[in-house]
């Protein structure tokens, strides 16, 4: 058996519809996958990541990156491209959980996806007010922070309503300008090193770095860097050729993010010190990006660093919001919500959906503002960790249904493995506080999220009838 063959690649576009009400045929692979990764947000994670996992791992941090893109993300891919095959549709998560293991637990996975999606949008909207009070220090203090967060907000579900074209060609051009940013900077650095005592070997030698006990931890938050690829499912259903064009989309965007990492992880290094960048705290100046920038840019270009950060924000704030109302709508079309968040306006948008993301978002920005920064990235990791475990055990009952036992258990196998890695960064999220006060915060919020997707399954029937 082809190894695209196993994993259900659609070589060559058998599957050219899929059912919608959404405008169809619209995007291509090149559009999808742009969008896609806006989602991954690289300037941002660059910005606020890198200096930590410098601390973390040292220079080993690109081979943490390396580790984390083969074992688990690359596995989730292959797993998702294999659903994605089975099961076309808007709200990957939802959808693959309804139907390969159980209609309730797809309503809980639905919402837990969605509400991964409503923590970003507010969260990158907080992170773009923050950096434009750095770029125009007269807009600085609490309340303007929050107030240029919902106008934020505002303005990009404007823009969703606009069509899905419109969004996609924005997020691309936000992306184009990051992506020159990071991975020039570090591009520069591999060509013109100011650190010449530097071994491209060593920083990928696990010996070098102290085995594998020094770099797991780096491994999992090379994880999370890579995390979101699978964005590009919500646009399944408005792709030219929609399951090749994702397929295709999430690969593309999973091993563009690895590329953009790895070139900053390592040709950082050789701009600035790793001892300096690790020590670098990232606060709304553009952290180690700011630096390198100050290398080798003049002093008149230092507001690339902040602003390439402000583009990254607001494509991932878009994307979040254009993720989360697919999801809505799609849960909504299968009668697991309302029929109101299924609706479409003249340009076949989820605008009620959109609409529902926007106002969770503003209410976010006021009620969880920029000081508490973490209870958004425990949001964000628990319920992304979930959605990702599902889709796993998804795969593996869906692997027992088509293939033979032996060819069942061989793709089981890294899936299964991949679960634990993914299951150990949800303990580890809850078991190590970052605030006294907020102890084993993620635990909680998970353990809430499945709570409530269970009492929102409870009214599936009941909007079946309706």
């Amino acid at each position: 058996m082809k190894l695209l063959e196993l994993f259900g690649y659609d070589r060559h576009g058998e599957i050219q519809e899929v059912h919608t009400t959404l405008n169809k045929g619209k995007l291509t692979t090149k559009e999808v996958t742009l969008a896609a990764l806006g989602f991954n947000a690289p300037a941002w994670v660059a910005a606020s990541s890198m200096s930590i996992l410098y601390s973390i791992v040292g220079h080993a941090a690109p081979l943490a990156i390396l580790i984390a893109y083969f074992f688990p993300m690359l596995v989730l891919a292959f797993c998702l491209i294999r659903l994605t095959r089975h099961a076309p549709s808007a709200a990957g998560i939802f959808t693959f959980t309804e139907k390969f293991l159980h209609s309730r637990i797809g309503t809980v996975l639905g919402w837990t996806y969605t509400l991964a999606c409503a923590a970003v949008a507010p969260m990158t909207a907080v992170i773009g007010a923050q950096y434009m009070q750095a770029l125009f220090p007269g807009l600085a203090g609490d309340i303007n922070a929050r107030i240029l967060g919902t106008l934020m907000l505002v303005v990009f579900f404007v823009i969703s309503c606009r069509g899905i074209e419109i969004t996609a060609k924005i997020a691309g051009v936000f992306l184009t300008f990051e992506i020159l940013v990071v991975a020039g900077l570090g591009i520069m650095g591999i060509v013109h090193p100011h650190v010449t005592d530097l071994s491209l070997g060593d920083m990928y030698s696990l010996s070098k770095a102290g085995g594998m006990s020094v770099v797991g931890p780096g491994v999992l938050f090379g994880v999370w860097m890579l995390a979101n690829f699978d964005s590009a499912i919500n646009y399944i259903e408005e792709a030219r050729m929609p399951v090749r064009t994702v397929q295709r989309s999430m690969l593309l965007v999973l091993t563009s993010a690895f590329v953009i990492y790895s070139l900053a992880a390592i040709g950082w290094q050789y701009a600035v010190p790793v001892k300096t960048l690790a020590a670098i705290v990232e606060g709304g100046d553009g952290g180690p990006i700011a630096a390198i920038a100050k290398v080798y840019l003049p002093a008149s270009l230092a507001w690339v660093a902040i602003f390439v950060v402000i583009t990254s924000a607001a494509a991932g704030l878009q994307i979040s919001m254009n993720s989360g109302a697919r999801t809505l709508y799609r849960m909504s079309q299968e009668k697991h919500l309302p029929a109101l968040f299924g609706k479409v306006n003249e340009r076949k948008v989820p605008w009620v959906a959109a609409l529902a993301m926007t106002i969770v978002g503003v209410v976010l920005v006021w009620y969880k503002p920029l000081a508490k920064i973490m209870w958004y990235y425990d949001v964000v990791t628990i319920t992304l960790v979930l959605s990702y475990i599902a889709a796993l055990a998804a795969f593996v009952r869906l692997a027992w249904q088509i293939h033979r036992p032996a060819v069942s258990l061989s793709v089981s196998v890294p899936a299964v493995l991949a679960m634990g890695v993914l299951g150990y960064i949800a303990y580890t999220a809850g078991a190590v506080p970052v605030d006294p006060s907020d102890l084993y915060n993620a635990w909680y919020i998970g353990i809430a999220v499945v709570v409530s997707g269970f009492a929102i399954s409870m009214t599936g029937k009941q909007h079946a009838k309706t």
